[in-house]
């Protein structure tokens, strides 16, 4: 393993770190009571799907009968 980078913030030793779901966060608890939370992969980038637009109302809702 190899060092990348040093995060500095507990004025005490850590207890625990845990990673989040999507990768980008690392949340870590130390002796002095406190959680931080550390964005060390950047924010992972997710594509919004575009809006349909159309001229009539209530388009995609289908038709009860």
């Amino acid at each position: 393993m190899v060092k990348v980078a040093e995060l500095t913030g507990h004025t005490t030793r850590v207890l625990n770190m845990a990673q989040s779901p999507h990768g980008c966060t690392v949340a870590s608890v130390a002796g002095d009571e406190t959680l931080r939370f550390w964005n060390v992969f950047g924010m992972l980038q997710v594509a919004k799907p575009k809006r349909k637009t159309t001229s009539k109302p209530f388009t995609n809702i289908s038709r009860i009968r």
